[in-house]
């Protein structure tokens, strides 16, 4: 664990006072657990629900600030419930929980809006983090979007995580600002870990192997971004130019 890690991706006392929590969660004794722990972490409203469909009725009015829902399906599927969701308030943040994050159709939903997650069983510190993270948490990057591969995506993601996080201790070398940064980019760091950790296709192997394959791609092409430019300008410059068997025009033609 590094030094100062996850010390500034908290909730403060104001914040948590003024967030409205719904919890949907169809095992009762996980829900009241969910529910005064909540609570004691000093919340100011805890609501929960046993089902998604009652949980629709239950937002449409009142708003909530964030609802944190079984990934499982209930009575309605949890991809159409988190559709809902954001429909009505596309603000809320949406936080499912999975005892198998890896199975169920977390990352899906990550995909569709939902801004992090939930491992059960939880403590009161895992949930803590896992709202924080939601809340002030870096949403998961376009990368994953755009690319045709799962695991691809989470490489780029969690490499793009290490470049900022490299970068920022470099400049905190000789900035007192870049210094202040150094939590917050080492926290994004282990929690794009720890997404790629939990949903790649083919459990660890198959991230090493995306992992191995995304770092000998890089290692192919110029390191710097003025490199990279340099390259695109030469690519450009050789689309441009006419090729050999083009005819060229004589004067008057």
């Amino acid at each position: 664990m590094f030094p100062g890690e996850d010390t500034n991706v908290v909730m403060t006392t104001v914040e948590r006072s003024k967030a409205s929590v719904l919890i949907v969660e169809s095992e009762p004794n996980d829900r009241n657990n969910m529910r005064t722990t909540i609570k004691n972490l000093g919340y100011g409203g805890v609501s929960d629900v046993p089902n998604h469909l009652q949980a629709l009725e239950k937002i449409q009015g009142r708003r909530f600030t964030h609802i944190i829902f079984d990934a499982k399906k209930t009575n309605m599927p949890t991809t159409e419930f988190l559709k809902k969701v954001l429909e009505i308030d596309s603000q809320t943040i949406a936080i499912p929980s999975s005892y198998q994050p890896n199975v169920d159709d977390v990352f899906d939903l990550l995909i569709m809006g939902a801004r992090g997650y939930l491992c059960k069983p939880f403590t009161s510190d895992t949930l803590e983090l896992a709202i924080a993270m939601a809340t002030k948490g870096d949403p998961i990057a376009d990368a994953v979007l755009q690319a045709k591969d799962r695991n691809e995506a989470l490489v780029a993601i969690m490499m793009s995580s290490l470049d900022k996080a490299a970068t920022v201790m470099r400049q905190a070398l000789q900035f007192e600002t870049a210094r202040r940064e150094i939590p917050r980019a080492v926290s994004t760091l282990r929690r794009s870990a720890e997404l790629a950790k939990t949903f790649a296709k083919g459990g660890d192997n198959g991230l090493m192997e995306a992992l191995e394959k995304f770092c000998i791609e890089r290692g192919k092409g110029p390191a710097t971004r003025l490199g990279r430019l340099r390259k695109r300008l030469k690519t450009t410059r050789a689309d441009d130019e006419p090729g050999e068997s083009e005819p060229q025009k004589e004067d008057g033609a």
